[in-house]
């Protein structure tokens, strides 16, 4: 296994810079997922690890020894690519040992190596077939056997599963996660899938413009994000942000959104915003709606609504704002019915509407 840190990444394109100051480290056996738009610098990121691309400038460090100016093929991991890449005239079995015979190892060895990887994915009985009669989900296994066969220190995955339907996603996001879990690999696996980054990742690393914008565990990305990027990018449907003014002191602090009469919150709450502009993130799940009229909430009606079998999604005006509820499904009749809203000020998060940076509670 391997620990992986990278120092100070860089990468130009010509005039065009990719990768800006890239600081991290991916302990041994760790899964550490790379999320981000496409064009952000994550795929970068993964093949200078990998050695597909060098660096401009920076180190890269493998199990304590420096890379950046090494050959992919002297750096001992293995990549697996969103196209199966498998040689279409071979068998599984052949593809699988491809990397083996490429060092020269003995027969013996090949098929052993191969039975046991086979075995692990659940492909024993495909070792004889071409690739041509395998489903899409075989043949991201195959490509993946044959990543594992050779043991490399760490396992780089670049979108593996993004070509397949969504039912053979989710099995080969459980299977990627049974392999990693019972491997003990170092991996690191690239996708702009925010839930492929919530199922699998010990850690998340955000990537946004060629920075990285927060790294961190699953639910401390999702609860706690270090900016209004992260904050929007992570989370589906994504996060209400709405300009902010707070009025009133005391017992009678009240969060004013656009030309709303405003929500009254604990003033401990808001006691950290400093009088810059600022906005409102809450999630949809801390929106609260209620049919009947109650303290604390305002009155409105209801702009749309998306059922999705087991919650819908309610959009309501709030001043000039729309904002979006998770309700219980059937919650609301549809467009143009009354209801009234209310935020949980526990669940709300504020942003310097000029950096974009989180304003935390330091209490």
């Amino acid at each position: 296994m391997a620990r992986i840190e990278l120092n100070n990444v860089q990468k130009f394109f010509g005039p065009v810079q990719v990768l800006k100051d890239v600081n991290l480290v991916i302990e041994d056996g760790e899964f550490v997922v790379m999320l981000g738009q496409s064009g952000c610098g994550k795929t970068t990121t993964l093949r200078a690890i990998a050695g597909l691309e060098t660096v401009s400038s920076g180190t890269i460090t493998i199990d304590g020894r420096e890379v950046q100016d090494l050959k992919a093929a002297d750096r001992d991991i293995a990549f697996v690519f969103q196209s199966f890449s498998l040689y279409p005239h071979m068998t599984v079995e052949e593809n699988i040992a491809f990397p083996l015979r490429a060092v020269r190892s003995k027969q013996a060895e090949r098929k052993a190596e191969v039975k046991e990887v086979a075995r692990f994915l659940g492909i024993e009985q495909l070792l004889s077939r071409r690739p041509s009669a395998l489903s899409g989900g075989d043949m991201q296994r195959v490509a993946i056997g044959r990543a594992l066969v050779r043991r490399p220190k760490a396992l780089l995955m670049d979108e593996p599963i993004g070509a397949l339907d969504a039912k053979l996603r989710e099995q080969m996001r459980a299977e990627i996660k049974r392999l990693h879990i019972a491997r003990e690999s170092t991996s690191v696996y690239v996708t702009h899938d925010q839930v492929e980054a919530m199922s699998l990742a010990d850690r998340i690393v955000v990537m946004h413009d060629g920075l990285l914008q927060q790294v961190g565990a699953p639910d401390e990305v999702y609860l706690h994000p270090a900016n209004l990027f992260v904050a929007q990018f992570v989370g589906s449907p994504v996060m209400n942000v709405a300009d902010v003014t707070v009025e009133g002191a005391g017992t009678d602090t009240l969060l004013r959104i656009g030309g709303s009469d405003g929500f009254p919150v604990p003033p401990e709450t808001v006691s950290h915003l400093n009088g810059a502009p600022t906005k409102l993130g809450v999630r949809p799940e801390a929106v609260m709606l209620s049919h009947d009229p109650k303290d604390g909430y305002i009155e409105t009606q209801v702009t749309n609504v998306e059922p999705l079998g087991s919650h819908d999604i309610v959009d309501v005006r709030v001043g000039e704002q729309t904002l979006r509820a998770r309700s219980e499904s059937g919650f609301t009749g549809g467009e143009g019915q009354n209801v009234w809203v209310a935020l949980d000020p526990h669940r709300a998060h504020f942003f310097n509407a000029e950096t974009g940076n989180a304003m935390r509670r330091t209490v």
